[in-house]
């Protein structure tokens, strides 16, 4: 019996990152489809970059763009991307050499957009790993995060390096669940490994990546003073120094080499802004923190800020996708903390491994928010797509916040999914590309065929999470039961109970 809730527990898995596929790949097919190539200029600084990289040198801002096959007006001789990390455009450079996208541009973007999409699916994927280590395999949230990673419409299907970054944050917390959770008897040398070159090449990313970064290995230390009697030197070591360093001397050239160009290890460009693009930089940070339109903007996670904004239905679209569900998200931690302390309840993880799992996840999100406020107050832009590089913080907060109520755990969900695909829908009402003046006014029936799949796919992988959640809301809990069948191996017992967070 126990055997068949295993399977079973596995196909649900199999159906719930089936679907969460689904609604990630119909979103990303609208968005890349009604944002044709080149029809960005900041995509196309990202194709530069990685054409400069062909040609064995960093792009610089005042050295402009060198990428125009296709004769484009730029409307300034800048090249704004020049202050991101190089790890993202090496990776692109192999499919921008197999699209032969100087002689053929239109077909290298689109197969430049192809690997991005597989990052995002690789990023579902992993997020479905990261909940089971911040949770547990026992806990029914590690169903929802997939799905609510999926939902997020501020991962870019084009050629920007924000998805990349995302996973790398989403492996960063992965890492660091697992070893808060094994640390030392279990912690294996793959492990340790993977860590060190996880840590290593996160600045490479994005330069927001390293706060993150810091934040984990510090969480990793705080663990091994915690537990100071089984800490070695060696775990020390290979946990803390050796990645640190090794991010140091794997980036630091890249942020002097900012500061030798614009005066800061940013590489930002504030008079440059202020005079070119109007853009005022010298915002109080009282006034940035008190601007609502900053979090209107910056939290809206999952819905089209651009379009859905701009409605009446805004702040709608903010309370009930993303403040709200993150809120009991904070009622599910506190929840948890408090168990841990009255009830010593061992099974769901000990009150040191659920507490360093909680302030990680509040730190990176607070830290993320003050981090903003500070570009904003500069004259940065309050864009959301810069929120999403915590992505894998909002899934983890809003599902432990759906699954804290048993009873109403069967609505909230479906409800959520529903609403998101309400707002999906208005954004395509509002967006609809065939209209006049519109990228895809007269396209023929191949485009017509293609955007239609891609809101179908929302649709179907929609009703399916739905259907899944409805039919398997105690799929998870199963797994809590019947400990002592002499069916199951003491290592599959072991693994079953790995400590968690409701």
């Amino acid at each position: 019996m126990k055997v068949f809730r295993l399977t079973k527990t596995r196909s649900c898995t199999v159906a719930v990152l089936f679907a969460a596929i689904l609604i990630y790949s119909g979103g990303e097919l609208w968005q890349t489809l009604t944002w044709p190539p080149f029809f960005s200029f900041d995509e196309t600084l990202e194709v530069d970059y990685v054409y400069q990289l062909t040609q064995g040198h960093l792009p610089t801002f005042f050295g402009g763009a060198q990428f125009n096959p296709l004769k484009l007006a730029y409307p300034y001789n800048v090249q704004w991307r020049y202050q991101h990390p190089p790890l993202f455009y090496l990776l692109e450079t192999p499919f921008f050499k197999l699209g032969d996208t100087l002689n053929h541009p239109i077909r290298g973007i689109w197969l430049m957009r192809a690997f991005v999409y597989l990052l995002g699916i690789t990023l579902i994927l992993v997020s479905f790993w990261v909940a089971r280590w911040a949770f547990g395999r026992s806990s029914k949230a590690i169903y929802i995060v997939p799905l609510l990673v999926a939902s997020n419409r501020c991962l870019p299907s084009v050629v920007f390096n924000y998805t990349l970054a995302t996973l790398w944050v989403a492996l960063l917390f992965g890492c660091t669940c697992k070893i808060i959770r094994t640390f030392p008897r279990k912690l294996s040398s793959s492990t340790r490994f993977f860590w060190v070159a996880v840590v290593a090449l996160a600045p490479l990313t994005r330069l927001s990546t390293i706060p993150i970064m810091m934040l984990c290995c510090g969480a990793v230390a705080i663990l091994m003073i915690i537990r100071h009697s089984q800490a070695t030197l060696r775990d020390w070591l290979h946990l803390v120094i050796l990645p640190v360093v090794i991010a140091v001397l794997s980036s630091s050239w890249f942020y002097i080499r900012l500061h030798r160009l614009s005066g800061n290890f940013t590489g930002s460009q504030p008079a440059w802004s202020a005079s070119h693009l109007g853009r005022t930089t010298d915002i109080s940070l009282l006034k940035a923190i008190t601007t609502a339109s900053f979090y209107k903007n910056s939290l809206a996670q999952y819905h089209n800020m651009s379009s859905i904004n701009s409605t009446r239905y805004g702040w709608l679209a903010v309370f009930s996708l993303t403040l709200i569900p993150l809120l009991l998200g904070v009622m599910a931690y506190v929840r948890r903390i408090f168990s841990n302390v009255r009830q010593r309840d061992q099974r769901n993880g000990s009150l040191t491994e659920n507490a360093l799992i909680i302030l990680l996840c509040t730190f990176a999100f607070f830290g993320t928010t003050v981090q903003q406020l500070l570009f904003y107050k500069q004259g940065g832009s309050d864009n959301s797509v810069y929120f999403s590089l915590i992505s894998i913080v909002f899934a983890l907060t809003i599902a432990a916040g759906f699954c804290q109520f048993k009873k109403l755990y069967r609505l909230l969900v479906p409800a959520w999914l529903i609403i998101h695909l309400a707002f999906f829908m208005l954004e395509v009402r509002i967006k609809w590309p065939f209209s006049t003046n519109q990228p895809l006014h007269g396209s023929g029936f191949v485009t017509h065929a293609l955007v239609f799949i891609g809101l179908a796919l929302v649709g179907v992988g929609t009703i399916m999470a739905i259907l899944l959640v409805a039919k398997n809301a105690n799929a998870a809990d199963t797994l809590t039961e019947n400990n002592d069948n002499p069916k199951i191996s003491k290592e599959q017992n072991e693994a079953l109970h790995t400590n968690s967070m409701p």
